[in-house]
């Protein structure tokens, strides 16, 4: 796949206006399809699996198309010819902190490298993870006046720096400034590092909220600095981190899975941590102060949504105090015969979606993978629980993806209070979400949902020999009919 690009056929991209006047909306929904796919490739984007013809048989657009998207995404080195300053540069830093993203590129010696499509797949690459970012329409938390300025580009010495916030450059401007900067860095595979790329993918279904990476210069190695640095360990798979609740980033592409939280839903998710860390058993009580000092939030807004909580099914209110619920076997069989019904309307519906539908699904699923490699049995159930809910999402059910949602909800509440044990389940979890999501690509719904059944069935016979609560199998053949 050739992500090279000539200056003529990149003219007239600069603001929404001229990119709108210059391109058909088919082009334009297609430039955010690929993008999506290769801001997620990250060092493997210059592999077979990206090459232009792949990409066409993953998103069902045709090839010619996804060469066009390709040279759009990379700009062209925003139309100019030869790199400048001799193709000098590598990348030291990429920060992404709400609301300012922050690039440095420096001169990296004589390092020049023979490796000129390879580097080019990989600035298509950080080009296309600011695309699907959302970050054009960030809004500012302050007057820009009061946040320092906001200069597009500085140069001092060998350094170049490249940062964006909003209210200040335009973000076309930004992108094209980017373009050159990619443009001017070494034909060698150092210049934009693998795990920078890898750190990329794994925030760009987060619009790279919390991205910091630093190149360490002592070593001539790089790394993934603060937090990112023990995301296996740090973050549960595939929970993301979250911006203080009132920070207004907006939805990044519709292409990839959609990570934003409620603030119930953040209340339930460090809930759940309590549960899992402090040792709670169903009927002990839970002070909101406590869950508001974890979050750095108000006890009033806590307070608010568990009430919500209660009404979903998640916490028990009386005498005053909110309680983690008592959970019985027909709860439990209640709760997996109706998601298994849901989850039955939700696959046929996907059958029927275009292929590209299944783009979020199929980055969900790269999540659970990497969980099963690198995470506990934890960070596996939620991943596939994730996994589950982005092709609820994708079915185009609307009002079925909320209630498959609420009760996914109730299934990690319950996941949670009875302490059950995924890890001897991982291989099979892993083996089922492949064979529905190969499937559902495939157009084949009745091996969708017989896969499905069976997922579910073995779900319900894992807890009932792990789980301390007795359950009724034969209600649960009588509610699935026995299959």
């Amino acid at each position: 796949m050739s992500m090279a690009a000539t200056p003529e056929r990149t003219r007239g991209r600069g603001d929404k206006t001229r990119r709108g006047a210059g391109r058909p909306r088919i082009q334009e929904t297609a430039d955010d399809i690929v993008a999506s796919v290769i801001a997620t490739a990250g060092p493997r984007v210059g592999s077979r699996d990206y090459s232009t013809r792949r990409i066409s048989s993953l998103t069902g657009l045709s090839q010619t198309v996804v060469s066009r998207a390709v040279v759009n995404i990379r700009r062209a080195g925003a139309g100019g010819g030869a790199p400048d300053e001799g193709g000098r540069l590598h990348i030291v830093e990429f920060t992404v902190e709400f609301p300012e993203i922050t690039i440095v590129l420096a001169e990296s010696g004589d390092h020049m490298g023979t490796q000129v499509h390879a580097s080019a797949r990989r600035a298509t690459a950080v080009m296309a993870a600011l695309r699907v970012s959302g970050a054009r329409d960030w809004k500012p938390n302050k007057p820009l006046e009061d946040s320092g300025g906001a200069a597009a580009e500085e140069s001092t010495g060998g350094t170049r720096s490249i940062r964006w916030r909003p209210g200040g450059p335009a973000w076309d401007d930004f992108l094209d400034g980017v373009a050159v900067a990619l443009s001017a860095c070494t034909t060698d595979a150092d210049s934009i590092p693998g795990d920078l790329l890898a750190l990329l993918a794994q925030r760009a279904d987060r619009g790279l909220h919390g991205v910091r990476w630093r190149r360490l210069h002592s070593s001539g190695r790089s790394v993934q600095g603060g937090e990112t640095s023990e995301v296996f360990d740090s973050h549960p798979f595939p929970l993301p981190e979250y911006p203080a609740p009132g920070q207004r980033i907006p939805r990044h592409s519709p292409w990839l899975p959609q990570n934003e939280l409620s603030i119930t839903e953040q209340i339930a998710i460090s809930l759940r941590k309590e549960i899992m860390n402090s040792g709670f058993q169903p009927g002990d009580r839970i002070p909101p102060s406590m869950l508001a000092s974890d979050m750095g939030i108000q006890v009033s807004t806590v307070r608010s949504a568990m009430r919500r909580m209660t009404d979903d099914g998640l916490l028990t209110f009386g005498e005053g105090s909110f309680s983690i619920p008592e959970v019985s076997g027909r709860d439990i069989i209640d709760l997996y015969a109706a998601r298994r019904q849901l989850g039955t309307l939700i696959l046929r519906a996907c059958s029927a979606q275009p292929r590209h539908s299944m783009l979020a699904p199929r980055i969900a699923l790269r999540s659970l993978e990497a969980a099963a490699v690198h995470g506990t049995s934890v960070h596996v159930d939620q991943a596939d629980l994730h996994f589950q809910q982005e092709i609820a999402d994708s079915s185009g059910l609307l009002q079925t993806a909320r209630s498959f949602h609420a009760l996914t909800l109730r299934v990690r509440m319950f996941i949670s209070v009875l302490r059950l044990d995924y890890r001897p389940a991982i291989d099979r979890i892993l083996s089922d979400d492949r064979r529905i999501l190969r499937a559902l690509v495939s157009g084949d719904q009745e091996e969708a949902v017989r896969v499905w059944w069976a997922k579910l069935d073995n779900a319900v016979k894992h807890m009932s020999a792990k789980s301390p609560v007795a359950f009724d199998k034969g209600l649960w053949e009588q509610l699935t009919g026995g299959r």
